[in-house]
């Protein structure tokens, strides 16, 4: 099934297309995988191509070898005269605990973190051990902190220790230290997952299946949100949105491919004028929503400026590039809500 009308409405919400697009313009908004440590070549020829945004690296990614191929992928991008200027963005899944991709800290998990008792301090700490890690492979990015609000002890985000706390006062406190820590040594942080999947059950693995989160628009504002405030006070530089669906704001598009979310809610209300990066698009929970290509570019019509490719194959990127060309020189998504992303992107590497 084929779900260019639903782009189509999507993007109309934005006006008409207004110019052509390459794949080299399409890259910078597509953050890249592959698996093991193969350390493909083929990547290191898309970034001298300027076709590549980024990576994200997962552990079955690490080996000694892995910062030399960082890099050079970033020297590759470098010599390719690129229109975003800046580092490719090297992302990871550094948040603490069990949660590590890369050797090094954090120590403690974000609930660890969130019973300690000077909050600011061990936020602060788990901010400067999170960018050690990460520097020392080469990265510039972080998927962390974790801004969910856990609501029963075993729920999806508690049951691994990825929220500080059922308090959301609590979780603002440590995440907003965490935030300034790591931002501090040159670490992009990233809010997870907006508005919040702290009301999801155990099994409720928006990767796997669909999720519904039925909580009223006042608890997701007042409880679920409110870690999202103080992160943006933090100046926190990424926030990226959940696969799950609110109908308490939008009954038919999960979070990160709502405009209502992402535009009215997070950038409007909110105020957020960063980079939204999507989770997994190859999530099941996206399943009705068609293509790997198709699901970004609902998601970029949406208001989301970065699409994560995490499927372990660099075809995988390559794809969702050639359908963002397609969708902007056809018209069916608009060039210039494309143009502001890129902004967004370049305005963020800029910073690394």
């Amino acid at each position: 099934m084929t779900l260019l009308p639903l782009i189509v409405a999507a993007a109309g919400l934005y006006g008409s297309a207004i110019a052509a697009i390459t794949a080299a313009d399409a890259g910078a908004h597509v953050i890249f995988s592959y698996p093991g440590t193969t350390h493909p070549a083929r990547l290191t020829t898309l970034a001298q191509k300027c076709q590549v945004g980024g990576v994200i690296i997962f552990k079955d990614n690490v080996d000694d070898k892995l910062p030399a191929y960082i890099a050079g992928l970033q020297s590759a991008y470098a010599s390719g005269g690129c229109a975003v200027k800046g580092r490719l963005l090297i992302l990871t899944d550094q948040e603490g605990g069990q949660v590590k991709r890369l050797p090094g800290g954090p120590t403690l998990s974000e609930k660890m973190i969130g019973e300690q008792s000077n909050l600011d301090a061990a936020g602060n700490t788990a901010g400067i051990q999170a960018a050690a890690a990460l520097k020392a492979y080469n990265h510039n990015g972080n998927l962390a902190p974790v801004l969910d609000v856990y609501h029963q002890v075993g729920d999806f985000e508690d049951q691994y220790e990825r929220s500080y706390s059922n308090d959301p006062a609590v979780v603002a406190k440590c995440a907003s230290a965490f935030i300034k820590a790591q931002q501090g040594q040159g670490i992009a942080a990233t809010g997870k997952h907006f508005p919040g999947l702290g009301a999801a059950a155990a099994d409720e693995n928006t990767d796997l299946r669909p999720v519904t989160i039925t909580r009223s628009l006042a608890d997701l504002r007042s409880i679920d949100e409110a870690p999202y405030t103080a992160a943006i006070q933090a100046g926190i530089k990424m926030i990226m949105p959940s696969w799950a669906l609110y109908p308490a704001l939008d009954a038919e598009y999960p979070s990160g491919i709502s405009s209502k979310w992402i535009q009215g809610e997070l950038r409007g209300r909110l105020g957020f004028k960063g980079v939204v990066i999507t989770d997994a698009i190859e999530a099941g929970g996206l399943g009705a929503f068609g293509t790997d290509p198709e699901r970004s570019v609902l998601a970029i019509a949406a208001g989301v400026d970065l699409i994560l490719a995490a499927g372990r194959n660099v075809t995988q990127g390559e794809g969702i590039v050639s359908g963002l060309v397609t969708a902007v020189n056809s018209g069916s998504l608009n060039s210039s809500t494309f143009s502001a992303s890129t902004s967004r992107v370049a305005t963020l590497r800029s910073t690394l």
